[in-house]
């Protein structure tokens, strides 16, 4: 059974880590030393707990299909097919608190915040043989506990422009384990605070280099793209700018190639892959992946919306996400979607990637004002998809929506459309549409999730969302 209540988690947690993790792991007082052979022993135990929490991570619940496809569902990119009943509520605006949904995906977030509180808090004193390797681990936990703070206030709190100093709730901030603790939520200023601090503390520790040498796992050049996303939802353009541009300049990144865009959706670690989820034989979602939530092969629920294709030229590379279903009549006609194609629910999870980085770059210089380096990076990610494509030459307000409108194309059916228009202040207006609820204007209580409704009731401090 999974409790609800953030203490409750932490002891499902705890004893996750007890079943997990060696004796000498769980019996080590902070700044106790150990010896070598201890140590190195110590330091398997902590990977172990970091490698829990990305197959944490690769869950139904969490990157493995809902909290990629909860927001876009509710964005204007996806149409509904009529069998679609999975995330039904959402696209239709009518979940409530005791969703399922909502519930699940909070357990699975706070269950990885306590088992990263685990691994943070432990502080041994270890001898200089394992220090970098330590060093790089507790940083990697850092970076970790921010993005799972960053998913959280994004998905059952306001965006952070909501209020002019961003005072409205966001989660609580629980950093250690206490059975007994009924946290309150703070602020989303304060939980963007502390996001910043874990993906600070997380560059700097970190090596350029990721812990097992792919990009299934952080390195300090993924905290710092993570960090010009944060800095972008913040409206901290000069950060985010700053953050994006050392991502950019590291060399470790390339855009894939325009001739092999297609088929770099079908395999995993591409050249522009910051970090992914790595859905392995043992983690993979199977028919609960997020691919099959569109593929005819799949569930098929939901369909590329018209409204969306529309913007993608037929000679654009990524019009190859679109495959033409002859059996799809009416306004569902014609298109589903295979920009995750693998029937066996294997498609990697792209959390960051190199053209968002630019993207988040040609943002922030074009709200500083820095319009030709604006253009230059917008343009960087729209000429790749279309070699034929006029550059984009405009300025000002018309450059923020050039440069929006290229996120919709390039980022579709990754998760972010609903917080552009959130961060925007957008209504959802949707074009030919399957759900019953076909505009829905900003702003409006709905755009999050609820509290879990099982958190309120064992919680006594925990305030509800509005609206549910």
């Amino acid at each position: 059974m999974k409790y609800n209540h953030i203490k409750f988690l932490g002891l499902t947690m705890a004893l996750l880590v007890m079943g997990s993790c060696s004796e000498g792991f769980l019996d080590l007082a902070p700044q106790q030393s150990v010896a070598n052979e201890e140590a190195l022993e110590l330091i398997d135990d902590f990977a172990s707990s970091l490698n829990a929490v990305y197959s944490g991570l690769s869950d139904a619940d969490y990157y493995g299909r809902y909290f990629v496809l909860v927001p876009d569902v509710m964005s204007d990119d996806v149409k509904q097919h009529p069998s679609a009943n999975r995330a039904k509520d959402y696209a239709e605006y009518s979940a409530v608190v005791g969703d399922g949904i909502a519930e699940e995906m909070w357990q699975e977030m706070w269950e990885e915040v306590n088992n990263l509180n685990s691994v943070i808090n432990a502080d041994p004193d270890l001898p200089e043989v394992v220090q970098d390797e330590y060093n790089h681990m507790i940083g990697e936990a850092h970076a970790l506990r921010g993005l799972v703070y960053f998913d959280l206030v994004r998905a059952f709190a306001q965006h952070y422009t909501y209020t002019s100093d961003a005072s409205h709730p966001g989660v609580p901030i629980v950093l250690e384990f206490d059975q007994l603790s009924e946290p309150s939520r703070n602020t989303v200023n304060e939980v963007y605070d502390q996001i910043i601090s874990d993906l600070k503390i997380g560059a700097e520790r970190m090596d350029a280099e990721s812990r097992t040498g792919t990009t299934s796992t952080l390195n300090s050049m993924a905290a710092k793209a993570l960090l010009s996303r944060v800095y972008l939802y913040k409206e901290d353009w000069a950060n985010a700018e700053a953050m994006a541009t050392e991502v950019i300049n590291s060399g470790r990144y390339s855009l894939t190639p325009t001739e092999n865009y297609a088929a770099s959706w079908t395999m995993d670690f591409s050249s522009e892959s910051i970090f992914e989820i790595s859905m392995t034989e043992a983690d993979n979602r199977g028919s609960d992946a997020l691919g099959r939530m569109y593929i005819v092969e799949g569930y098929g629920d939901y369909l590329p919306s018209n409204d969306l294709v529309s913007l993608i030229p037929e000679d654009d590379v990524r019009f190859s996400w679109f495959a033409t279903d002859e059996f799809l009549d009416g306004i569902y006609a014609p298109y589903r979607l295979v920009k995750y194609p693998s029937i066996t629910g294997e498609d990697n999870t792209i959390v960051i990637r190199l053209s968002e980085v630019y993207l988040n770059r040609a943002e922030a210089r074009a709200q500083q004002g820095k319009t030709e380096g604006a253009q230059e990076d917008v343009n960087t990610v729209r000429i790749r998809a279309l070699p034929t494509a006029d550059p984009i030459t405009s300025s000002g307000d018309e450059l923020i929506e050039d440069i929006l409108l290229e996120r919709r194309k390039e980022l579709a059916f990754e998760g972010h459309r609903l917080w552009d228009l959130m961060r925007y202040k957008k209504s959802v207006i949707r074009d030919q549409c399957t759900s019953s609820v076909c505009v829905i204007e900003y702003p409006n209580d709905k755009f999050i999730l609820p509290i879990p409704e099982a958190e309120l009731n064992a919680n006594p401090n925990m305030e509800p969302n509005p609206g549910y």
